[in-house]
């Protein structure tokens, strides 16, 4: 017990405290961004967060991309970047709505690291 609080006085006189979410140390003070978030793994791509509204988390991958090419999007751009170059993305958002989609927020999605994935969106 003794140690416990010993390593806990050194810590907390350090300036650094436990992130038990994130499992990294933290300063008490942050002026710049952690390095907690290294650890996740990638975000998801664009497209992955396109997800059926009754399937979410399970959207048939192959049939989202054949979406997404109707309305508008190469195959294979993950990341939608002729959509953006060409200023094309409302008029692909709202044809993937019709087509019954939902768009998830990068935070709602997690990572695509098995222990930070959401459940929320896939590949």
């Amino acid at each position: 017990m003794k140690k416990l609080l010993l390593f806990s006085l050194l810590l907390l006189l350090n300036g650094c405290l436990y992130s038990f979410e994130e499992e990294c140390f933290r300063p008490l003070i942050q002026v710049g961004s952690s390095a907690c978030h290294k650890n996740k793994g990638d975000i998801f791509p664009s497209i992955a967060r396109f997800q059926k509204v009754e399937n979410i988390g399970k959207t048939d991958a192959k049939q989202r991309w054949k979406d997404a090419v109707d309305c508008g999007s190469k195959y294979g751009d993950e990341d939608l970047i002729y959509i953006n170059d060409n200023n094309l993305y409302s008029i692909f958002h709202s044809c993937m709505v019709k087509k019954g989609y939902k768009k998830f927020h990068p935070a709602e999605c997690g990572y695509q690291n098995p222990k930070w994935d959401k459940g929320i969106c896939n590949l």
